[in-house]
C-alpha cells in the first residue's frame, strides 16, 4: 500500500467529542514543543494497528504511546475528500 504523507509523534492528548462519534488524537514530534503538534481525527473510518500490525481500538492508545500515522489517498478514494482517513501504528 502507498502511504501520501505520514506524521509521527508521542500522544500528548485523547479528546472525544459528540459522545465519542470523533476523536482528535494530538501527538508530538517533540512533546515540549507545541509548534510540533498535530492533531489526528479518529473516526469509523481510521484504523489503528499494534507493533505487531494486529487491529487494536482506539480505547487501547494511551497518553504517552508513539505513534506512526499514515494518511492514505488509496484510502479515501470511495469517501469524501475532506474526511481524515489515518492508519494509526503504535510502537
Amino acid at each position: 500500500m502507498k502511504y501520501a504523507s505520514y506524521k509521527k509523534g508521542v500522544i500528548i492528548d485523547i479528546t472525544s467529542i459528540e459522545n465519542g462519534k470523533y476523536i482528535f488524537i494530538t501527538i508530538g514530534e517533540e512533546p515540549g514543543n507545541i509548534y510540533t503538534y498535530t492533531r489526528l481525527v479518529y473516526s469509523d473510518k481510521t484504523l489503528i494497528l499494534d507493533h505487531e500490525y494486529n487491529e487494536i481500538s482506539v480505547k487501547d492508545l494511551n497518553i504517552g504511546d508513539f505513534v506512526v500515522a499514515y494518511h492514505s489517498n488509496i484510502m479515501t478514494l470511495s469517501i469524501p475528500p475532506q474526511t481524515n482517513v489515518y492508519i494509526i501504528e503504535v510502537k
